[in-house]
């Protein structure tokens, strides 16, 4: 049986008094406290899955659970098409394990309270962790590098997917093509193992590819291109993919300790 966590277990490990505690919990705003005072309390609650009122806690674990979701802003429009391809998709997954996904605009820059945990789908580190520090929920990066061991990250594995591409060409050299990606770290890595890489922001990189041996795997840039190329198309988002996003969910929901946070899919 679970033991309860008490006010004072939270004092105790932020080190700080009682009264912190309850002044931050309660947001009193009478109160002098500094914000780094503020989000350590506010992550050892998190930490210790502390909730002021158990009861209530316990009467709403029939409920559905939400999970937000939060994509690169500014985006082009083939980008904007292949995130509502990613929307429908989770949408659809999570819905049927007791999940609802929100969708959480980039531009918010307050607490998001209506979701249980929020994950970041292909978005800079820096928005990443501007979204952590705004947010004591759990946070998990989807198809992003973000280079913290505190977070789960759930990526493709791209040198596998580099191999299946070689094997459908033969051997015969091809161009990986991908839509651009807002973050830095996973441009690096897909760089440095495929130094024939093409990433794409409009339709008019498109057109030279005529006739080309193609390796793509959003489904925009498949639906564009396989009618004029020799196309590869091995899927970014799967089903195995989604799994794993969702066991890694519950696993930082449960506060369940596991020594891999990097999966590679």
């Amino acid at each position: 049986m679970k033991q309860n966590i008490t006010i004072r277990d939270i004092a105790r490990e932020a080190g700080v008094s009682v009264a912190t505690v309850s002044y931050v919990i309660n947001n009193r705003t009478d109160k002098r406290i500094s914000e780094k005072t503020r989000k350590k309390v506010l992550q050892v609650i998190n930490l210790l899955d502390y909730t002021p009122n158990q009861a209530a806690k316990n009467l709403a674990t029939s409920r559905r659970q939400a999970i937000a979701l939060c994509l690169s802003p500014h985006a082009s429009t083939l980008k904007n098409a292949e995130q509502l391809q990613v929307i429908h998709f989770l949408s659809s997954f999570l819905r049927a394990h007791n999940y609802d996904l929100i969708y959480l605009n980039c531009d918010y820059r307050e607490r998001f309270d209506h979701a249980d945990a929020i994950v970041c789908h292909d978005v800079s580190s820096a928005l990443f962790h501007r979204i952590g520090d705004a947010n004591f929920v759990p946070l998990l990066a989807l198809d992003c590098l973000v280079n913290d061991s505190l977070f789960f990250q759930i990526n493709s594995d791209y040198a596998r997917i580099l191999a299946e591409g070689s094997r459908y060409f033969e051997g015969a050299p091809f161009r990986f093509v991908m839509l651009e990606t807002e973050n830095d770290e996973r441009r690096q890595l897909l760089s440095s193992l495929c130094p024939d890489i093409l990433f794409v922001r409009d339709y008019g990189q498109l057109a030279p590819l005529h006739g080309e041996r193609l390796l793509v795997t959003e489904e925009t840039l498949y639906a564009l291109l396989k009618d004029n190329n020799r196309v590869c198309h091995i899927p970014l988002m799967t089903q195995q993919k989604a799994e794993a996003l969702l066991q890694c969910t519950e696993y930082a929901l449960q506060r369940t300790p596991i020594e891999q946070h990097n999966i590679f899919v």
